[in-house]
C-alpha cells in the first residue's frame, strides 16, 4: 500500500476531527473540530499547556486511537476506517513514536542494540538485516559506542538518542514526538532537537512534535497553538516582531497577528490561568459549539424517563436551565 497521496495533496489531513471520551455518565471532549494539514517532509510543532489535547492529536495520527467524528488521513491511509491487522501494520511500519517517558520508548532489560532490533523483528525482518540497520541507526544518533549498554546505564540524553533510533527502525515516513525533551535539561534538549532536525533531512521524515517550550518549537517549520482541544494561532513568524512590553499604565501593544484575531470581537474575555494570561475573543451571538458537539457525540439510550438539564447563561448574565431528553 502506498504511503503518500498523489501530487498536490497534503500528506496529513485532519478535517473537523473531534475526539471525546466517556467517563461514567460524562463525555469529555479532548479535541473540538480540528482542521489541520501538513505537507510531506514538513516539521510542525504543536504548542500548548498540559491537558490541551496535544497527546490526543498525536495518538489519533499514530493510529493508537480513533476519532469520534471527522476525517483523518495520513498519506493514503484513512485512519477513520483502518481496522485490525491493517491498523497494526500502519503503526508498526508507517509511524515512529518518541515519548517523554523512557519506559514507553525502551525496554530496560535489553541493550540499546537489541532495543532497536525489536521493532524490526516484529515486522518480520531477518536477523542480519535487523543487526545491520540497528548499527546504522545507533551510529546516526551518535551512540554506537554504547550499543551493548542497557538503558539504566545511559544518561537521559543518551536514552532519548536510542529511543530515536528505535522510532526509525522500520523506515517510517512519519515521526510523532510527544514532549520528547520534557525530561532533559536544556542543553541536552537542544542537542536532541538538533539531531532530530538532521535525521529529518537524512531520512526524509515528516515530523509532528508536541511541546510546551517555545524555544524548542523554533526548530520546526511551523508552530501552532492548541488550547482546550482547539487549534489557535499560527506562531511561525511571530518571533520576527518585537516582543510586547507592559508599560507603566498597564497597557500592552499586541502583535499584529494577535490583534487580527481580536479586532472583530464584540468583547474580549480575560482569564488568569496557571500557565499565563488568556485573551479570548467572544461574539455577541450565542456560541453553539456545545450544541454541535451534542449532535456528534455518542449518546446513551434511555427509556425516556430520564432527562438531562443543560445550564447556560443568557446575555443578561442570569443562569437559565433547559431540560432535554
Amino acid at each position: 500500500m502506498p504511503a503518500h497521496n498523489g501530487s498536490g495533496q497534503p500528506y496529513i489531513n485532519c478535517k473537523n476531527v473531534v475526539k471525546a471520551y466517556t467517563v461514567g455518565d460524562h463525555e469529555i471532549v479532548a479535541l473540538r473540530g480540528i482542521d489541520f494539514t501538513m505537507t510531506r517532509g514538513e516539521m510542525v510543532a504543536i504548542v500548548g499547556p498540559s491537558g490541551a489535547g496535544k497527546s490526543s492529536l498525536l495518538n489519533l495520527l499514530g493510529g493508537l486511537d480513533t476519532p469520534t467524528a471527522g476525517r483523518l488521513t495520513v498519506g493514503d491511509f484513512n485512519l477513520v476506517d483502518l481496522r485490525g491487522r491493517l491498523l497494526a501494520d500502519y503503526r508498526l511500519r508507517q509511524v515512529g513514536f518518541l515519548w517523554q517517558q523512557v519506559g514507553r520508548n525502551l525496554l530496560p532489560h535489553r541493550s540499546a542494540l537489541r532495543n532497536v532490533m525489536l521493532p524490526m523483528m516484529l515486522a518480520g525482518a531477518g536477523w542480519g538485516e535487523r543487526r545491520r540497520r540497528a548499527k546504522e541507526l545507533l551510529e546516526a544518533v551518535g551512540i554506537s559506542e554504547h550499543a551493548h549498554k542497557r538503558p539504566p546505564q545511559l544518561s537521559g540524553g543518551q536514552q532519548q538518542r536510542v529511543a530515536i533510533a528505535v522510532a526509525l527502525a522500520n523506515h517510517p515516513h512519519l515521526l510523532l514526538a510527544d514532549e520528547p525533551t520534557g525530561a532533559l535539561d536544556h542543553q541536552s534538549a537542544v542537542q536532541v532537537l538538533e539531531l532530530i532536525a538532521d535525521l529529518r533531512e537524512r531520512y526524509g521524515l515528516t515530523i509532528l512534535m508536541a511541546t510546551h517550550d517555545m524555544q524548542l518549537a523554533a526548530f520546526a517549520d511551523r508552530t501552532l497553538t492548541l488550547r482546550d482541544g482547539a487549534l489557535g494561532q499560527d506562531l511561525t513568524h511571530s518571533e520576527a516582531a518585537a516582543p510586547p512590553v507592559l508599560d507603566k499604565e498597564g497597557r500592552i501593544q499586541l502583535p499584529a497577528a494577535v490583534r487580527s484575531q481580536l479586532d472583530e470581537a464584540a468583547r474580549i474575555a480575560v482569564e488568569i490561568r496557571p500557565e499565563g494570561i488568556l485573551l479570548r475573543p467572544e461574539q455577541a451571538d450565542e456560541d453553539d459549539t456545545d450544541a454541535v458537539l451534542q449532535d456528534i457525540l455518542p449518546r446513551k439510550h434511555t427509556n425516556g424517563s430520564r432527562r438531562r438539564f443543560f445550564h447556560w447563561f443568557a446575555r443578561d448574565g442570569h443562569p437559565k436551565e433547559e431540560a432535554r431528553s
